[in-house]
């Protein structure tokens, strides 16, 4: 009970609450339809992969992702889809098969929200950086059966990617 206690401490003190909820899939066109279909979700913005430079566990990996991004209702779905390389996105589908991977919270100090999380023992795992947006995996998998994601996005480039009408 005290890992829960600890990971509730963190996500009472990070950002205004979920704004996400991503997803591991094998097959990122049979997931959208899946999604529109059950979530209600409208069309999916696409991000074609590309090869990205990650810190894995303190190991630099790379590894491309496709990406697709849609609404239901006020949350965001986020469908990714590993295409090559290393990862956690990788690792989990190759121990998990597709299925719920994280909950995502928009922060403005990833530094300190990262900072915060190991302290609320749930440390990083895995990051990166796209652009002017950071973001970090903390492991909260025992508390949670997900991890989070905590995203710094000073530019605001995700929100003018993502169809929010």
């Amino acid at each position: 009970m005290a890992v829960m206690a600890h990971v509730g401490d963190l996500l009472a003190s990070i950002g205004g609450g979920v704004f996400q909820q991503a997803f591991v899939v094998a097959d990122l066109e049979a997931a959208q339809l899946a999604m529109r279909t059950s979530l209600g979700c409208g069309e999916f913005v696409q991000l074609p992969p590309s090869d990205l430079d990650y810190e894995l566990r303190g190991e630099p990996v790379s590894c491309a992702l496709a990406i697709g991004f849609a609404r239901s209702g006020n949350m965001q779905i986020e469908l990714i889809q590993p295409v090559r390389g290393a990862g956690l996105h990788v690792e989990f589908l190759a121990s998990n098969g597709p299925g719920a991977h994280h909950f995502g919270f928009l922060v403005d100090d990833l530094d300190a929200a990262v900072h915060l999380g190991a302290a609320c023992d749930a440390p990083k795992v895995m990051a990166g950086q796209f652009g002017s947006l950071r973001f970090c995996y903390l492991d909260t998998w025992n508390a949670l059966g997900t991890y989070v994601e905590l995203v710094e996005d000073p530019d605001a480039m995700m929100m003018a990617l993502m169809p929010w009408h």
